[in-house]
C-alpha cells in the first residue's frame, strides 16, 4: 500500500523485531479472485453498509463487511476428519456416523484443531536442488536427509514446512491449481520419514501439500498417511519465500485456527519467530 496524491499516510504497524527475534508472516492475502481449488467455494467480499449508510449522532460513520469462503482457501490447516479412507477416519472413527449436512463433522473437525505451536523446520526445496522445481520433482527420504544432515532435524512436537518455490504461479490460478500438469511436493515415504520423528503439522507452499507428478496422480497418500493414519495436520497454501529469502530454517511457528464448529478446515494465520543472525 502506497501514499496517494490525496495525502493518504500509510500507518500500518511493521511485524515486531527486537534485538532477538524476527517475527514472519506466512499467510497470503485474501481476496475475491485468488486461487482456489474447484471444489472448494471461492472468497468473496462486500461491503454490507458503506460510510455514509451505517450513521451514528455527532457525524460518526461506519462501514462493515461480509464475506464467504471455503476453509480450504487460501492459508489454511485441513482438519483430521478432512479424508478419510475406506470411510474411516483418524482412529477408525466412521466418519458416515459423525456427519450431517448443516452441522458438519462431529468427530475429527475444525474445532479439535488445537493451537499449532512448536519447533518449525523449513526445507527449501529450491535451495536444495539448485533450480526451480518442476512436477516430477518428489521430496522423499534422500532429499529429507540431504537438507537436514547439517541441520536440527525434525523431532517429537515440531512442525515441518517444504518450499518448492511454487507460490512463484500464485499470479496464475490455473498454473498454481495445477490440475493440468501435477506439481512438486512431499511423497508418501518422505511423508513416513517424517511422522517416524513425531511431527505435528506439515506444511508447504502448493495447494496439495503432496507430490502429483502428473494430473492423473489424485490418490492423496501423503494425506491418507497424516491425517488418518497419523493424526498429522496439513497446512496448504502457506507464503514461505521471505522465509526462504532470509536463509532461516530454524524457527518457533506459531499459528492458531478458528473454532469453526463443524468444519473440515480452517484459515490461518501462521507466523514464524526467529532468531536474529
Amino acid at each position: 500500500m502506497e501514499s496517494w496524491s490525496g495525502g493518504y499516510v500509510d500507518r500500518r504497524i511493521p511485524w515486531p523485531t527486537s534485538p532477538d527475534v524476527r517475527i514472519f508472516d506466512l499467510a497470503l492475502q485474501l481476496e475475491p479472485g485468488m486461487p482456489r481449488h474447484p471444489y472448494h467455494p471461492p472468497f468473496s467480499f462486500a461491503l454490507a453498509k458503506s460510510h455514509g449508510e451505517g450513521n451514528y449522532a455527532n457525524g460518526v460513520s461506519t462501514a462493515m463487511e461480509t464475506f464467504s469462503m471455503g476453509a480450504h482457501v487460501g492459508s489454511h490447516v485441513d482438519a483430521l476428519g478432512h479424508v478419510s479412507f475406506e470411510g474411516e477416519g483418524y482412529g477408525g472413527i466412521t466418519m458416515a456416523d459423525h456427519q450431517t449436512p448443516t452441522g458438519g463433522l462431529d468427530a475429527l473437525s475444525a474445532l479439535d484443531v488445537p493451537p499449532l505451536i512448536g519447533p518449525g523446520h523449513l526445507l527449501d526445496a529450491e535451495k536444495l536442488l539448485g533450480r526451480q522445481l518442476t512436477p516430477a520433482d518428489g521430496i522423499g527420504p534422500p532429499e529429507l536427509e540431504q537438507w537436514f544432515a547439517d541441520k536440527t532435524e525434525p523431532g517429537p512436537g515440531s512442525v515441518f514446512l517444504l518450499r518448492t518455490g511454487w507460490l512463484r504461479h500464485w499470479p496464475d490460478s490455473d498454473a498454481y491449481i495445477a490440475l493440468q500438469t501435477g506439481l512438486p511436493g512431499l511423497t508418501r515415504d518422505g511423508a513416513e520419514w517424517l511422522s517416524s520423528r513425531g511431527i505435528i503439522a506439515a506444511g508447504s507452499d502448493t495447494m496439495n501439500f503432496e507430490h502429483k507428478p502428473e494430473p492423473a496422480v489424485v490418490a492423496l497418500s501423503v494425506h491418507v498417511h497424516f491425517l488418518v493414519e497419523k493424526g498429522i495436520y496439513i497446512m496448504e497454501s502457506l507464503n514461505l519465500d521471505t522465509l526462504a529469502a532470509h536463509g532461516v530454517t530454524d524457527f518457533t511457528f506459531v499459528a492458531l485456527p478458528l473454532r469453526i464448529k463443524g468444519g473440515t478446515g480452517s484459515p490461518l494465520r501462521p507466523i514464524a519467530i526467529a532468531a536474529q543472525p
